[in-house]
């Protein structure tokens, strides 16, 4: 049998699925609340907390079938819901801000950005599809930056939350193009990011050093590694996807 396990965050909480995928059944699953958000380094650790406590109570739902972890063949992180929030790395792969997509004082942030932004809201709209909301992470990178001048300071890499995890779990610094939109910097006939839109945050950051990379689903960007394995309780070296390859 070929299991896929699927990672899913969302503000409050992790989920973990493990699926059947001849069948296209459940045939584990796990979820696990998020701690109260204080600091930075709390809220990350709170989240890698309830994704490690979900997987867990996933592969504890296996044995009653005759199944183990060997059968997990790879990792989709797909869900990450609302969309946009912020993680931010500084140079040494410390974690310096985490912000969830539902935050709202940031809301300040994105309306003025599209008033900065050559052409206004019509051009940005054009560019994207999209505007920038309260928690997209165009957004909250200006609201870190204004609010907090040495967590900027710090600010090397920055991703979405279910880029954190996949850093965590040894993947590359990679998004999927589904959740890269939710960050209201996509520019939709390239499908790349759109670099002007981010000067607007700060002309002297070096963007395309800091931004993940955009891939698709059915390319692996990178293999778990044996600490996360441990912490998981999943098989070393499993595929890590940014969606659901097993369907592409």
């Amino acid at each position: 049998m070929t299991l896929v396990l699927t990672i899913d965050w969302s503000a409050d909480s992790t989920a973990v699925t493990i699926i059947d995928i001849a069948a296209h059944s459940i045939v584990a699953e796990g979820r696990s609340l998020h701690g109260s958000r204080k600091t930075a380094k709390e809220t990350a650790t709170n989240w890698w907390e309830s994704l490690i406590s979900a997987a867990h109570t996933a592969t504890d739902g296996l044995a009653a079938l005759g199944l183990t972890i060997k059968d997990i063949r790879l990792i989709e992180l797909s869900g990450n819901e609302p969309a946009g929030g912020l993680v931010a790395f500084d140079s040494s792969g410390i974690v310096c801000a985490a912000v969830p997509g539902d935050h709202v004082d940031s809301d300040t942030d994105a309306k003025l950005l599209v008033t900065q932004f050559a052409g206004g809201a019509d051009s940005w709209r054009e560019i994207t599809g999209v505007l920038p909301e309260a928690g997209s992470t165009v957004a909250l990178l200006s609201w870190l930056r204004r609010t907090s001048p040495e967590a900027w300071a710090d600010l090397h890499t920055i991703t979405v939350p279910i880029g954190f995890y996949m850093r965590q779990l040894g993947g590359d610094h990679a998004i999927s193009m589904t959740t890269a939109i939710g960050t209201g910097v996509v520019d939709r006939q390239s499908g790349a990011w759109c670099a002007s839109m981010l000067d607007v945050v700060d002309p002297t950051t070096s963007w395309m050093v800091a931004l993940p990379r955009i891939t698709d689903a059915a390319t692996p960007v990178g293999l778990l590694t044996n600490n996360a394995a441990r912490s998981l309780g999943l098989p070393s070296g499993c595929p890590l996807h940014v969606g659901s390859a097993s369907s592409s």
